[in-house]
């Protein structure tokens, strides 16, 4: 008797440790872009976790005690690296020896790391790339759980098809535009717009957003304006507003927002506001300023 309860014990075991008792896939990722591609990839096989708060600045959060655990316990960390984030470096020497998958958007090869190739560490806003990364991480999903790699694989091509279609509607809206210079009171976040929209931003920063316009550059910007007749003054980031304000009324410019996208505020996690509604949002806001013709994206 006790040899069959034993072996019972032992079947009952074996079926739990099987993939059709398998937990859901543990992603964590860097930025709310990523965690939404996580998600679309994932779906129901997998439990996405955000590491970025509401309204935090990638280029200076620190990840928590709390954060690195949460990680030790992930199967894949879905990062964007070529320098985006300064803590990731430390993360991932820390992390050498666990038996977590790393994905980088951009970034350079290393151990363990599959990439994406690209200087820009904005690479979020390049549309074609997130439908590359929506393959390759349907892929890498694809080898941790085989079992599910063809749902995977499905998911990894609708959403590829998704970002073209955004990119396609972005590049069909742009062309019709009166203007093409951007004034941004922000940082130098949007090099793939410039790339595959032929738009040129002229920023009052560089990449770091934290970092203070002189007031040199604020006058070259007001002279922008007034020189070639531009409409709209443009920000990325809350601190950045005040900026865009005075080259307004400096220069008779509407105010407009940009968003990067790389966090939400705690209103627009509540609101469960997606990717696409932001870059949407992105666009009109351009067409509006740069005297377009909006085009339908045709997105949910």
């Amino acid at each position: 008797m006790k040899r069959l309860v034993f072996a019972v014990c032992i079947y009952l075991l074996g079926l739990l440790s099987s993939p059709v008792f398998a937990q859901k896939l543990k992603i964590i990722a860097s930025i709310f872009p990523l965690a939404e591609i996580a998600q679309e990839i994932g779906g129901e096989e997998a439990e996405v976790r955000l590491l970025l708060p509401p309204g935090a600045d990638p280029h200076s959060w620190e990840p928590t005690p709390k954060d690195i655990l949460n990680l030790k316990k992930a199967d894949l960390l879905l990062a964007v690296g070529g320098g985006l984030e300064p803590w990731l470096e430390d993360i991932l020497a820390g992390l050498k020896a666990q038996d977590l998958k790393i994905l980088l958007a951009a970034g350079e090869k290393g151990h363990h790391h599959e990439h994406l190739h690209g200087r820009d560490p904005h690479v979020w806003l390049d549309f074609l790339k997130d439908a590359e990364l929506s393959l390759l991480l349907a892929e890498t999903l694809a080898k941790i759980y085989p079992q599910k790699a063809s749902y995977f694989r499905k998911r990894g091509q609708i959403a590829a098809q998704k970002f073209k279609k955004l990119h396609q509607t972005f590049a069909q809206t742009l062309q019709t535009c009166r203007f093409r210079v951007v004034p941004l009171a922000g940082h130098d976040a949007f090099r793939a717009w410039e790339k595959n929209y032929h738009l040129e931003f002229v920023t009052l920063a560089g990449q770091s957003p934290e970092a203070e316009p002189t007031p040199q550059a604020l006058k070259k910007i007001i002279f922008l304006l007034r020189r070639l007749g531009l409409k709209a003054i443009y920000y990325d980031e809350p601190q950045a507003l005040r900026f865009a304000k005075i080259i307004a009324r400096e220069s008779g410019a509407k105010v407009y927002f940009l968003t990067p996208g790389a966090s939400l505020t705690k209103e627009e996690l509540e609101e469960k506001i997606s990717f696409f509604s932001l870059m949407e949002r992105n666009l009109k806001n351009l067409s509006l300023g740069l005297e377009c013709r909006l085009t339908k994206t045709g997105q949910n």
